[in-house]
């Protein structure tokens, strides 16, 4: 098929040349000015008529404007065939060139990944870095202006040998901005808070669409519409407004309420003008592990860049190996020198630390695994019509948003689980003292403490009821993430429990007990690094939706 952008001087195919800022042609080097090109009648400022490939594995679509053909899919990762067709697509208001060329973004990934411990073998390697793909990819940008004046009362600390001394000032910003553009993506493909990661992007750099800036480029459909998060933008424009304002303060920080009152006015002065479509620059990567996929994605005109990195196991193992003799040796070497041992028993409340840490924190990733995997997170994956449940296209899709953040949010913050669990315990020491029945408290502090000079070790007792906190913090933060590694963590913390209130005199069966423990935690630390790799990765994706009318936003 002949070239969309021929080159002047011998027909050859022109591409836009990011060191150059000019297209230049791939035969004879021939640089032709940008603005002043015209291409042929199947691209132009309006609709762009060209090649779609679809990805038959998760259903992809991206332009290739005057490109080679994929032999891989960068949204999933898949070696295969691309489906190809054609299509008129709508265009966008404004374009951001790339102003990093590929070499640059292959450097910048390279020094983000190059020091990582533990990384995936062939991180690194020339065949895996060459996926990148420079990809131009849909947003929304909703424009704001405000022009007002903010004021707030402030103060600032100076401490000197002598005194302690408090300034106080009223401080006055002038708040005066035409266009105030807070960047969405319009992108199914793009999770939201991936996206956040990779700003900002240079707004002031915005050109007017010209067709002639994609030239060699991919670039994707849009997939969400624009309305989508006007709500969002407001928010995320006052809080930037907030932070100008506090920026230029000369070092004074608000009283307590002003930055609410900042925040406040500036709300009450803010206006939204226009919501306009735009392509901003990405380098997007998809490397597959198993069954999910770990994107790394780096902006086009920043080098500011986002990685899925997951663990492989053998070398954490290994170097875990290496350091637990080391330490072995260390304190073998000191007990020699200072003439001290650690006693048994002392063990049971490491493991049981160590048993409610692990809880906590494989509670935590598996929530994170669950919201991520199921975009709970993400708005622009729930408000597409073919993510909605028929009840839910009636009722509206905000409220479907919302509901769906309610029912998946795990109950209770842990304050509020530490303040329910503090006033369960309080409860039930009034009632055992209203009661005059001792006996159980007795045992709990006999079997969970150690006996010596006569008196109860009070410390070793808060350590196990602060570890059994944690386990419960643990129940609630999981949410309905997979409870593997809970699980493991909750059944060494009540063995070691265990262990330490039976409290045999024997020390073999210590060992022997703990050598149970240190099994069950060992195999904790497994399941948390395979819940870890799980929330550094993604399902694979399949996307349903399809235009999200970003053409609509060129007013």
């Amino acid at each position: 098929m002949a070239t969309m952008f021929p080159c002047p001087n011998c027909g050859g195919q022109l591409r836009y040349s990011i060191k150059d800022k000019q297209l230049k042609c791939m035969s004879c080097g021939e640089l032709t000015d940008v603005e002043q090109y015209k291409p042929d009648d199947r691209i132009n400022a309006d609709s762009v008529n060209t090649k779609i490939y679809t990805c038959p594995t998760c259903n992809g679509e991206i332009q290739l404007i005057d490109n080679d053909g994929m032999e891989f899919c960068p949204f999933c990762g898949n070696q295969v065939t691309m489906q190809e067709h054609f299509s008129t697509e709508g265009a966008p208001k404004y374009v951001l060139p790339f102003m990093i060329d590929k070499q640059e973004a292959k450097q910048s990934y390279i020094r983000n990944t190059i020091d990582i411990s533990f990384a995936p073998t062939g991180l690194n390697d020339d065949a895996n870095v060459e996926k990148l793909v420079p990809l131009y990819t849909p947003y929304y940008l909703y424009d704001y202006n405000i022009h007002d004046k903010i004021s707030y009362k402030a103060e600032r600390y100076e401490t000197t040998s002598q005194y302690y001394v408090t300034y106080k000032a009223n401080i006055k910003v002038d708040m005066d901005l035409d266009h105030l553009k807070v960047p969405f993506d319009a992108s199914q493909a793009l999770d939201d808070e991936i996206a956040e990661k990779l700003e900002p992007f240079p707004m002031e750099k915005l050109k007017p669409f010209n067709p002639n800036y994609l030239a060699g480029f991919f670039v994707e459909n849009s997939t969400v519409e624009k309305d989508l998060y006007k709500d969002d933008s407001e928010h995320k424009a006052v809080d930037y407004l907030t932070y100008k304002s506090l920026d230029n303060s000369n070092n004074y920080s608000p009283e307590f309420g002003s930055k609410n009152e900042i925040k406040n006015n500036i709300s009450s002065s803010i206006k939204y003008n226009d919501t306009e479509g735009a392509y901003l620059p990405l380098y997007f990567m998809t490397t597959r592990y198993g069954d999910r996929v770990a994107y790394s994605i780096i902006n086009g005109a920043t080098g500011q860049t986002y990685l899925d990195m997951p663990i492989e196991k053998r070398k954490m193992f290994i170097a875990g190996a290496f350091a637990s003799l080391g330490i072995f040796a260390l304190l073998v070497c000191l007990s020699f020198l200072f003439n001290f041992s650690f006693k048994v028993k002392t063990l049971c409340l490491f493991s049981a630390f160590m048993s409610s840490v692990i809880a906590y924190i494989g509670a935590g990733l598996a929530n994170k695994t669950y919201r991520s995997d199921n975009h709970l997170d993400d708005k622009g994956y729930y408000m597409n019509n073919a993510n909605l449940d028929e009840e839910h296209r009636v009722n509206g899709k905000k409220e479907y948003y919302a509901d769906k953040m309610r029912k998946s949010k795990p109950f209770g913050h842990p304050g509020q689980i530490l303040g329910l669990v503090a006033s369960a315990i309080a409860i039930f020491v009034v009632f055992q003292l209203a009661t005059g029945n001792f006996g159980f408290i007795e045992w709990l502090f006999y079997g969970l403490s150690q006996v010596s000079s006569g008196g109860t070790n009070y410390l070793g007792i808060i350590g196990y009821i602060a570890t059994g906190v944690i386990i419960i913090i643990a129940m609630f933060k999981v949410g309905k993430g997979k409870k593997t590694v809970l699980f493991l963590g909750v059944l060494s913390w009540i063995l070691a429990v265990a262990i330490r209130i039976i409290n045999n005199p024997d020390d073999l069966f210590y060992y022997g007990a703990l050598i149970i423990v240190f099994t069950i935690l060992v195999i904790s630390i497994n399941a948390i690094v395979d819940e870890y790799n799980r929330s550094a990765t993604h399902p694979s994706p399949h996307f349903e939706r399809k235009g999200g009318g970003i053409e609509n936003a060129r007013n």
